[in-house]
């Protein structure tokens, strides 16, 4: 007797079967988050349209934690017109969306270890002594008036971690130092020229809108967006958000688009990290 012929399937067909079970049996919103990539990987138009009514459904439902990544995806899909007609200020308010589910679902319904950590840290820091007095060692050591002057001398010299170190110290203020918001946006060009993020972004920020935390200091625009884009193009998480309401103010929506999404994608990477979650996953462009 010859034995049965079993029936086999091709694994991406056994995977597509697999997501379709979970996604409509089980209302998995995981799965369907993954069967709308699948589609969208198909490439074929009548797919990607799956993929869109896949995402929009995750994206509007009650919370989900792929809630965000939905959002994310369909600003992709409308920028790059996946499935639907392109429009970037669609694709604008979709990754807005995104960025702010982070803040206001992600990290306030799921475990954040880094963020309880870092509580849990500055409590022990700060227990039984005065709070500003404390938390002025963690950032800046047992300050002095010679220890101060040496970090100065460091940093004119050329020591980008001490023009740092100053530029805070004088925007913030601590003990032996008071708040000195000219010292601050000195010491922040000297790093920015020297290549530190931060300095960029808090110089570009200072003079893009003429304030440095209350105060009012002259407004430099153009400056404002030099200093925010070298700090986009070095990593910065939140300059492109400034630099995508730059260019939607302008009626730039194609530019503002591709900031927006810059600002989503590192801010989703930025919560894979806080929550422990898949902190090398990249969500990219589509070819």
């Amino acid at each position: 007797m010859k034995e049965p012929i079993l029936i086999t399937y091709a694994p991406e067909l056994q995977q597509l079967s697999d997501l379709l079970h979970r996604a409509n049996d089980l209302n998995d919103s995981c799965a369907q988050f993954e069967l709308a990539m699948f589609y969208l990987k198909s490439k074929q138009n009548a797919d990607m349209q799956k993929a869109v009514a896949l995402l929009r459904n995750l994206a509007y439902k009650k919370y989900t934690t792929r809630q965000t990544d939905a959002q994310y995806m369909l600003g992709i899909c409308y920028e790059n017109g996946f499935g639907t007609p392109k429009s970037n200020q669609r694709a604008i308010r979709r990754y807005s969306a995104a960025a702010d589910n982070v803040f206001s679902n992600d990290l306030t319904r799921n475990p954040d270890p880094v963020g309880e950590r870092a509580a849990k840290a500055l409590t022990e820091i700060t227990e039984g002594r005065d709070f500003d007095e404390a938390l002025d060692e963690v950032l800046y050591g047992k300050t002095s008036p010679e220890s101060i002057d040496c970090i100065t001398d460091a940093a004119e010299a050329g020591d980008v971690d001490a023009q740092v170190y100053l530029m805070d110290l004088y925007n913030l203020g601590a003990k032996h130092v008071h708040v000195d918001k000219e010292e601050a946006l000195y010491w922040a060009q000297k790093a920015a020229e020297n290549g530190n993020v931060k300095a960029m972004e808090l110089l570009g920020n200072a003079c893009y809108t003429g304030r440095i935390d209350c105060l009012d200091i002259e407004k430099d625009v153009q400056r404002g967006l030099y200093w925010l884009e070298k700090a986009a193009q070095q990593g910065s998480q939140t300059a492109p958000h400034t630099l995508g309401e730059y260019c939607q103010s302008q009626k730039r929506y194609k530019e503002a688009a591709a900031w927006y999404r810059i600002y989503a994608e590192r801010t989703i990477e930025w919560r894979n990290w806080r929550l422990g979650w898949e902190s090398a996953k990249k969500y990219k462009e589509m070819d």
